[in-house]
C-alpha cells in the first residue's frame, strides 16, 4: 500500500531525566535528548475504509437475517393455509357424503331390484314326446339357460305378473309328405284360473313338402304377452316326429321387458 507522504508523521522525543537537571529548568532538550521516529498512525482515510467495511458486514448481515426470517414467515402461512385448505375439502366432502348418501342407497336399491326381476329362460329342444304333442326342453345345458324363471314337465313357471317377449322355433324335416294334413305350431299357457290351456301364439303350415324326397321347412313364432303369476307356457306341434332335435335349430325362450 502506498503511504500519503504529504502527511507529516509527528516526532516523539525519548528524554533523559538527568538531562532535565542539567538544562537549567529551560524546557529546552539538551544534548543528551534523541529524536525518533515515531510508529507509523493510520491517516483518517485508512482508518474510514476499516471502519465502512465492517458496516458493510453488519448490513449485508442484517439483510440476510431478515430474508430468513421472511422465507421462515412465509413457509408458516403456506403451512396454514394448506391446512385449511385440507379442512374446507374434509368438511365439504363430508357434506357432499351426507347429501348423496339417500341418492346412493336408492341408486343401490333401484340396481338390487333390477337384478332380482330379470326373468329370462332359453330352452334347446330335448325330446319330442311321441305320446303328447308338447315338446320336452332342455334347460341348462349348452346355450340353454334359466335366470329368474323355472322350467318344470315342458313348460316355463311365470313367477311374477308383467309383459313377455315369448319366441319359438321349429325345424322340421321328413323323408315323406303326409299330404292333406297341416302341420300346427302353437304356444299356450295353463293358468289355475282356466281348466283349459290358452292359445297365445299359433302358426298353421301347408304344402310344406312335395313329392317323396327329403324336405325341410321351418316355422317361426314371436310376439310380446302380458302374463300373470303362477302361469306356465308350453310349446305344441302336431307332428313332433317331424320336428329336428338340433339345439341350434329348434328353441323356445321368453324374457321379461
Amino acid at each position: 500500500m502506498q503511504q500519503n507522504l504529504s502527511y507529516v508523521y509527528p516526532q516523539i522525543f525519548l528524554v533523559d531525566r538527568g538531562g532535565l537537571g542539567g538544562s537549567g529548568g529551560s524546557g529546552a532538550p539538551g544534548p543528551e535528548t534523541t529524536a525518533l521516529p515515531a510508529w507509523p498512525v493510520l491517516p483518517p482515510q485508512l482508518k474510514q475504509g476499516r471502519g465502512g467495511r465492517g458496516g458493510c458486514t453488519a448490513l449485508l448481515l442484517a439483510l440476510l437475517l431478515l430474508t430468513m426470517a421472511g422465507l421462515g414467515l412465509g413457509a408458516y402461512y403456506i403451512l396454514r393455509l394448506q391446512q385449511e385448505l385440507t379442512e374446507l375439502r374434509q368438511d365439504s366432502t363430508s357434506t357432499s357424503s351426507r347429501n348423496l348418501t339417500p341418492v346412493l342407497e336408492k341408486q343401490i336399491g333401484l340396481a338390487v331390484e333390477e337384478k332380482e326381476t330379470k326373468r329370462m329362460a332359453h330352452l334347446t329342444v330335448k325330446s319330442a314326446n311321441g305320446r303328447s304333442e308338447t315338446l320336452l326342453w332342455e334347460p341348462v345345458v349348452g346355450k340353454a339357460f334359466t335366470e329368474g324363471m323355472e322350467y318344470r314337465d315342458g313348460a316355463l313357471l311365470i313367477n311374477e305378473t308383467g309383459q313377455y317377449f315369448l319366441y319359438s322355433r321349429l325345424l322340421l324335416r321328413g323323408t315323406t309328405c303326409p299330404r292333406d294334413r297341416a302341420i300346427v305350431h302353437r304356444v299356450f299357457k295353463r293358468s289355475g284360473r282356466y281348466p283349459a290351456p290358452i292359445s297365445l301364439l299359433e302358426d298353421r303350415k301347408l304344402s310344406y313338402c312335395s313329392g317323396e324326397r327329403m324336405w325341410t321347412s321351418s316355422s317361426y313364432l314371436a310376439a310380446v304377452m302380458q302374463l300373470q303369476k303362477f302361469d306356465r307356457v308350453s310349446v305344441n306341434v302336431s307332428e313332433p316326429q317331424l320336428v329336428s332335435l338340433e339345439p341350434a335349430n329348434t328353441y323356445f325362450g321368453i324374457y321379461k321387458i
